[in-house]
């Protein structure tokens, strides 16, 4: 797929994520807060693996395509497609920030990370973020949540398919206000997933990997 295609496709998918469609699946009587809630914390805390391919556009409209992998609780890879030499690595309590063009890793807490709650043992919103909006549209359900405590370091939108839920894309915002929207497709759920790339290996004292 071309670079053309690829932005069209991105475009119209994202139109999609601030226009209201009604739903019959959410129609009357609408989900109450507690029931969106639990939908949510139910498939997150359900879920083991998930591995899909990505499409992102950043704040300037840069385009990136890669591969996503979840292995809960705590593991997570984001891996960009060439010529990107980014790589993000989530293992044990720590999110690996590894930046190729400059041979730069940077290391932060995986508590300090804007995903770093789906990553829980046990997924509990209303303790571990705080909850800005929330409401089902289109067949899908939206969760806008802050670091409780620390909602000056930006904001996450989830946004799960509704029936049955299942995460389709999010976009953060960082403490400057801009936003780098990711989509997934292809997704596949509970197929095992090699644990090796979870395994950290610094390139700067190991070389490149062969993967």
């Amino acid at each position: 797929m071309d670079r053309r295609t690829l932005l069209l496709r991105l475009s119209v998918t994202l139109a999609t994520i601030g226009t209201v469609v009604p739903a019959a699946a959410d129609a009357v009587p609408n989900p109450s807060r507690s029931e969106l809630v639990a939908r949510i914390e139910r498939y997150l805390d359900g879920l083991r693996y998930l591995e899909a391919r990505f499409s992102q556009i950043g704040p300037y409209g840069d385009l990136a395509t890669g591969t996503f992998y979840l292995w809960r609780p705590g593991r997570l890879r984001i891996e960009y497609d060439p010529p990107s030499q980014v790589l993000l690595l989530a293992t044990d309590w720590r999110l690996i920030f590894y930046d190729g063009s400059i041979d730069q890793v940077t290391t932060i807490p995986l508590a300090q990370t804007p995903l770093g709650f789906i990553l829980a043992e046990k997924v509990d919103l209303e303790q571990e973020v705080e909850i800005r909006d929330l409401e089902a549209r289109g067949g899908e359900i939206a969760i806008t949540v802050v670091r409780r405590g620390a909602p000056d370091q930006g904001s996450v939108t989830l946004v799960f398919a509704s029936r049955p839920v299942e995460l389709r894309r999010w976009t953060v915002i960082d403490p400057q206000g801009l936003a780098t929207r990711v989509v997934l497709e292809d997704l596949r759920r509970d197929a095992p997933i090699d644990p090796d790339l979870f395994r950290w290996r610094d390139p700067r004292f190991f070389g490149p990997s062969s993967d």
